[in-house]
């Protein structure tokens, strides 16, 4: 075999390209082998039964479907809602405050945060 330094630049491109694909002849074989494997196939089938399975792309709904399903999905929340719970329970009712008893707790408090205050500067 000649010396590298005795080839021309195209010479050690040709061969660096034969050499390539003979690389690459190498790695696809291992590769469909071990596909082979992988999927439990025999040594004997062929490469090409292995491809990767197509996934099924799912089509856009039109409006009428999309209000189909919730209508529908309103009934069903519906039919739960009614079987669950029987009459509303009452509220309960509060008792205002009248404007006496408001003006009682407003003293008491101003009454109670000042002598905290005294207490505190002490």
């Amino acid at each position: 075999m000649p010396s590298s330094s005795s080839l021309s630049k195209s010479q050690l491109d040709h061969l660096a390209q034969l050499g390539a694909r003979a690389r690459l002849e190498q790695l696809q074989a291992e590769v469909a082998a071990l596909q082979r494997i992988l999927s439990g196939k025999s040594a004997g089938a062929p490469a090409a039964a292995t491809k990767a399975p197509h996934h099924r792309r799912r089509g856009k709904l039109s409006a009428a479907g999309r209000a189909a399903i919730s209508a529908a999905q309103k009934a069903r929340w519906a039919k739960l809602k009614a079987a669950k719970s029987g009459p509303a329970p009452a509220a309960r009712k509060r008792s205002r405050m009248s404007p006496a008893a408001r003006k009682a707790v407003s003293l008491r408090m101003k009454k109670f945060w000042a002598a905290r205050r005294k207490a505190k500067s002490r």
